[in-house]
């Protein structure tokens, strides 16, 4: 998700600079809209993929020590950043305003956790999906050249959708690594109990 996100910001920013010397930026922007489809896909696996989770939680007992663990350190745990639809303009950052940033529960169990991810994913999979979208007519205009002047006049979405769709997703895979360090503490915390079955080292 984020290498694909990362691999059509590269393209975006070639196309600019191509169209700039004027040359044929067309070839290289069609790349940058094909690795965000892309990451658009993966969006949709790592969606299916915590829903598989939440399905294999709500079906089965943890341990209660695991629980007690993993609930007692949510307990503990700041609120994160989350992801959010709210844009913010490229002169709002030029100014020192910065990018708003929405604040929000991590989750107070396991299962919250994971649905909080999957909500989040669902937000970031909106925000994709309208990049995408905002990207598709500029292309087309792109075609008779000016796509730089296009994307630094402001008179299109897409600017402000490229660096939102950025942005949150920076913040969404932040807020999963957040996740999983919470998950693993609590496995530490209770080891060996329901780890039995890890090879033990000679």
């Amino acid at each position: 998700m984020l290498g694909a996100q990362t691999e059509a910001d590269h393209w975006l920013e070639q196309g600019v600079l191509a169209d700039l010397q004027g040359k044929d930026a067309i070839p290289i922007l069609e790349k940058a809209v094909a690795r965000l489809k892309d990451s658009r896909k993966e969006m949709d696996r790592a969606y299916d993929q915590i829903g598989k989770l939440i399905q294999i939680e709500h079906e089965n007992k943890a341990l209660p020590e695991h629980d007690a663990a993993i609930e007692r350190i949510l307990k503990s745990h700041p609120p994160i950043e989350r992801v959010s639809l709210t844009n913010t303009r490229f002169a709002s950052v030029g100014l020192g305003a910065g990018v708003a940033i929405n604040y929000g529960p991590i989750g107070s169990n396991f299962r919250q956790l994971l649905e909080n991810l999957q909500t989040d994913l669902k937000i970031l999979q909106q925000q994709a999906d309208r990049t995408i979208e905002a990207f598709i007519p500029v292309l087309a205009l792109a075609k008779k050249g000016g796509f730089a002047a296009i994307v630094l006049s402001g008179r299109a979405p897409l600017p402000e959708r490229i660096m939102h769709s950025v942005d949150q997703t920076m913040v969404y895979v932040q807020f999963h690594n957040r996740a999983c360090m919470t998950a693993i503490a609590a496995d530490m915390q209770v080891y060996p109990k329901g780890l039995e079955w890890i090879p033990k080292p000679p």
